[in-house]
């Protein structure tokens, strides 16, 4: 093999083509194609979306595997979702993931914890569900996003999703600090969420049901880290393509009106997460959420702004929540404005104004969290939004 200092001009030992480092996609994918006879999941519509990823993967974390449930070890439940549940457990040989140059091959990491989500009604997957799981191979693992290593099968023959795991979701992390964010944290944590919606967006891709709940964290000790999941996982495993799941308080009035989900939608998501985090709140916890809500939401009410919220932080925030989706920013913007805000957060302009709005929020904080109660029928987690009604009364 010849060597060169770049690491993206390194010529492939097998085939004589420059490939990265880690990389030789005309030979990986040949090697995948020449495995398939190997495995099965036993749905032939499974295997085609697998061997989609394989045959147009173009790196190390752009595709799926097939992962016999006998590799998984020490299963153990977590926790139930709308349409999901999800466990944790050992994957005895690991992803692949360092590159043996001596022997020319492929290792694994070994034992490594994961999370298993198992899917209900998996034996029924529609075409459309495992279309959107195509739709988003490329942005099923790597930086910013929860990495989602392949699918396996339980006894029962219901089909998991393999993925890295995290401990907990926006919402459990806000619950464990208590409310106590700095608005240097917030905008840290707001830096990371765009990067990882940024990286869906420039695939030609949305997210289409981003919430707290599918805001993983990983708490670390040189801080924490975000990591966007469910990408193209969403919904239940029937679904169809003319019906729309999600929280309501993170739908966009669009949406909800009738029109198809866009990147711009997400940017709605992605304001009301501001909100979320500069509150330490669910997003209109004390109202039902139904019909009412959603009329309202259409006719453009907005959660409260609190007092103690930055002008820069709320003006940029309304700017993402705005009625008409075309008047809100790009992801583009969004992630140089908040690139801008954590490079100059220890410069006195920005840390002024930033230990200010902190100070102003040791009461009001105290006075929310302590008062923030959930309404019964508030629902926070993915659900059919169909209100037929605003789609007849929409423009």
């Amino acid at each position: 093999m010849t060597h060169n200092t770049s690491f993206s001009n390194i010529e492939c030992f097998e085939c004589g083509n420059l490939r990265s480092l880690l990389w030789c996609s005309l030979c990986e994918t040949e090697t995948f194609i020449r495995n398939f006879h190997r495995w099965t999941s036993g749905n032939t519509m499974i295997d085609q979306v697998i061997q989609h990823t394989q045959r147009h993967a173009s790196n190390d974390v752009g595709y799926l595997e097939w992962i016999p449930f006998e590799n998984f070890d020490l299963i153990e439940y977590r926790a139930r979702g709308a349409f999901s549940i999800v466990y944790s457990g050992i994957w005895l040989e690991g992803p692949r993931r360092n590159w043996d140059e001596e022997n020319e091959e492929w290792l694994r990491n070994g034992p490594t914890k994961c999370a298993l989500k198992r899917i209900e009604n998996s034996n029924q997957m529609s075409r459309e569900y495992l279309n959107n799981i195509m739709r988003n191979h490329q942005c099923l693992q790597g930086r910013f996003v929860v990495d989602c290593f392949g699918i396996t099968r339980d006894p029962t023959g219901c089909y998991m999703f393999v993925t890295s795991l995290c401990e907990e979701n926006l919402y459990q992390y806000i619950d464990k600090v208590m409310g106590y964010l700095r608005w240097e944290d917030i905008v840290k944590i707001l830096y990371e969420i765009i990067k990882g919606l940024k990286r869906i967006h420039d695939n030609g891709l949305y997210h289409g049901n981003l919430h707290g709940g599918n805001l993983l964290i990983e708490d670390k000790p040189e801080g924490v880290s975000i990591r966007i999941s469910d990408i193209g996982l969403h919904g239940p495993a029937d679904k169809t393509a003319s019906v729309i799941y999600g929280v309501l308080p993170y739908v966009a009035p669009e949406v909800l009106k009738g029109n198809e989900y866009t990147q711009a939608s997400d940017i709605y998501s992605f304001g009301i997460i501001m909100w979320t985090l500069s509150t330490c709140m669910r997003p209109f916890c004390r109202v039902p959420h139904d019909l009412c809500l959603a009329k309202n939401i259409c006719n453009g009410l907005r959660p409260e702004i609190i007092n103690s919220t930055p002008k820069v932080y709320s003006t940029l925030m309304e700017r993402c929540w705005y009625q008409d989706p075309n008047k809100r920013p790009k992801v583009t913007e969004l992630r140089d404005i908040l690139s801008h805000w954590v490079t100059a957060i220890y410069d006195n302009s920005i840390s002024n104004l930033l230990n200010a709005a902190n100070n102003d929020r040791i009461t009001s904080e105290n006075i929310i969290f302590v008062n923030r109660t959930i309404h019964h029928n508030a629902v926070y987690n993915s659900r059919l939004v169909n209100f037929q009604s605003l789609h007849e009364d929409g423009d």
